[in-house]
């Protein structure tokens, strides 16, 4: 029953509401809506296409270059990597060029002093060397008669290293020659001819000669000029006999030969 009642009461107030509406809907004037022309409204649309595929087109090219960026900013990333790498082994590198270079000037003064120090001593050989010179004998001369030439030019302009050489070469041949026996022959003149004889070196301390007949013979030493000779024809047979046993000639057996002092008169 309430709920009829309801109904009801409802429907005046809904006849009312739809008077209302009628004559509001009476008052107010009607307009008519007016549309584009087509050909206008195709030429938006197209623009508004053209605008979308631009803005497509735009967005597909900002993710390209995006991708190309960061590309190559990680390639630029890598690159300082490398880049504090290599300047960190460079500047290791200075580090050891720079210890180098330290013990290089270390070594290189540490030579320049053993050169002058063996340049002064060169120096005082030469010195010591030049007056001994005449002293030697041909068969010494002969076998380092290049060096003894250089030495006696004294050219101090040379280089060291082959005046160091000269100066050991001479001094090796002269060492060798007077620690062995050498027997030497030569030609000498006295008394308006001339005449064979071979000399028995003992070193460089003494030496005997002897000519072919027996008759010349004695003994020499070196001095200050160069060797000095003495005749002595009390020598002839002994001198003889050892040149022939160096030789071979002979069978071996003791000679005594004057080294120093009064010679011993023969038997």
């Amino acid at each position: 029953m309430l709920r009829f009642l309801q109904r009801l009461l409802l429907v005046p107030l809904l006849a009312t509401g739809l008077n209302v509406a009628a004559q509001e809907k009476k008052s107010v004037p009607t307009q008519e809506i007016e549309f584009p022309p087509a050909r206008e409204v195709q030429a938006k649309l197209r623009e508004w296409v053209e605008t979308r595929k631009t803005i497509s087109a735009e967005i597909s090219d900002w993710e390209e270059e995006k991708a190309t960026l960061e590309e190559l900013n990680a390639i630029r990333q890598r690159e300082a990597e490398q880049l504090e790498e290599f300047v960190s082994a460079a500047g290791a590198r200075v580090d050891e060029l720079s210890n180098k270079k330290s013990a290089y000037d270390d070594e290189k003064a540490t030579r320049v002093k053993s050169r002058r120090e063996l340049e002064a001593r060169i120096v005082a050989y030469e010195k010591r060397l030049r007056p001994l010179i005449r002293q030697f004998p041909p068969p010494l001369r002969k076998a380092v008669e290049e060096p003894l030439t250089r030495l006696e030019e004294n050219a101090p302009d040379r280089p060291l290293q082959d005046r160091t050489r000269d100066v050991l070469m001479v001094s090796q041949a002269w060492l060798n020659f007077h620690r062995s026996i050498t027997v030497d022959s030569e030609i000498w003149e006295g008394n308006g001819e001339k005449r064979e004889v071979e000399i028995l070196y003992l070193g460089m301390s003494r030496a005997f000669f002897v000519d072919q007949s027996g008759r010349l013979s004695g003994f020499g030493v070196p001095g200050k000029d160069g060797w000095k000779w003495t005749d002595d024809p009390s020598l002839a047979a002994r001198v003889r006999l050892a040149i022939d046993i160096l030789a071979r000639r002979e069978s071996p057996k003791f000679i005594e030969l004057p080294i120093g002092g009064t010679p011993p008169k023969s038997e």
